[in-house]
């Protein structure tokens, strides 16, 4: 079985590629702060920042591959921190980047919707990045350089919704939270994306490495949409009144950050790549919800819930 190292297993992306690649690989899944434990998964705790210690982790596990999901993405809080962007959004993929190729190991790193300025939309791998904040340009400044120091490399910008392990609520669950509470819940009309189910993406991910697949792809969902039609759709999904989900506008909010407006990206080159139709994001929603329903989400927080139990067990 091929021996597969997935960084930033603590968060959304990073925890939902180690139970999707579980069955098929070896996994063993690296985090920093948030200490999981998958079942039949190594777990390790490691500072990638740090070149030596991505290095060591490389020497001692020898992997085929590495997905490299850690990032930072509070974009507010990185706006203030240019410098810790880059740390987490730059230097961490390229000490990986380079630790790979030493090892001859496959490097996908995960990218984003966001190195775009959203004044378009529907962008594909040619359209050139312009990124409108520090989240967006430490994670082009992260693809750059991962491909100048291995240009064998993966690429993936995408956009993704979900279940998380616990520690922080996504945007659908946080629309399924406020909704399932009785409360209303804005909606932005003024900025759209394409986002995909991030169990979907984790299963393209691993066709793509079967595939040997190289450069720059786009993995988005089918659709182009507001997060104010998100929220619907989960308020549908969820038998609740649509009519809780309220129009509003990013202004609205007072980011410190600014915001691209539509970051929706075309998918055709991964499409014709693996021969797939990309997911709807009414097959996403309903998909998250079937997931629920079969006891994945107990699943994915079983691996926070063991390691703060295995945490308590060593205090004094």
């Amino acid at each position: 079985m091929s021996r597969l190292i997935v960084t930033g297993a603590s968060g959304l992306l990073g925890a939902n590629v180690v139970l999707e690649a579980s069955g098929e690989y070896d996994v063993i899944a690296l985090y920093n702060r948030h200490r999981v434990d998958f079942v039949n998964v190594v777990s390790r705790q490691i500072d990638l920042s740090n070149s030596d210690h991505a290095r060591r982790i490389l020497d001692e596990v020898q992997p085929d591959a590495v997905i490299h999901c850690a990032a930072g993405t509070a974009i507010d809080d990185l706006e203030k921190a240019p410098k810790l962007a880059m740390r987490l959004n730059c230097e961490m993929a390229v000490n990986l980047a380079k630790a790979a190729k030493e090892h001859g190991a496959r490097f996908i790193h995960l990218s984003t919707d966001a190195v775009f300025d959203g004044k378009k939309g529907g962008y594909s791998e040619s359209d050139l990045p312009q990124p409108m904040n520090e989240y967006g340009r430490s994670k082009l400044a992260g693809e750059e350089a991962v491909q100048r120091e291995y240009p064998q490399a993966l690429i993936i910008r995408t956009n993704i919704f979900g279940w998380s392990p616990g520690w922080t609520s996504t945007l659908a669950e946080w629309f399924i939270e406020r909704l399932d509470g009785g409360g209303d819940v804005p909606g932005f009309v003024d900025i759209h994306f394409s986002p995909i189910l991030v169990n979907d993406l984790a299963r393209i991910l691993l066709m793509l490495i079967d595939r040997d697949a190289k450069g720059i792809f786009h993995v988005p969902g089918a659709d182009c949409v507001s997060k104010y039609a998100f929220g619907i759709l989960i308020a549908n999904c969820l038998n609740l009144n649509p009519e809780r989900v309220i129009e509003s506008t990013s202004d609205d909010a007072q980011f410190t950050a600014p915001r691209p407006k539509n970051t929706c990206l075309q998918g055709e080159k991964a499409k014709d790549e693996l021969g797939i139709e990309l997911p709807s994001i009414q097959e996403g929603v309903r998909q998250m919800f079937e997931l629920r329903n079969r006891g994945y989400v107990d699943r994915l927080r079983r691996s926070k819930e063991e390691a703060d139990g295995r945490d308590s067990n060593r205090r004094p």
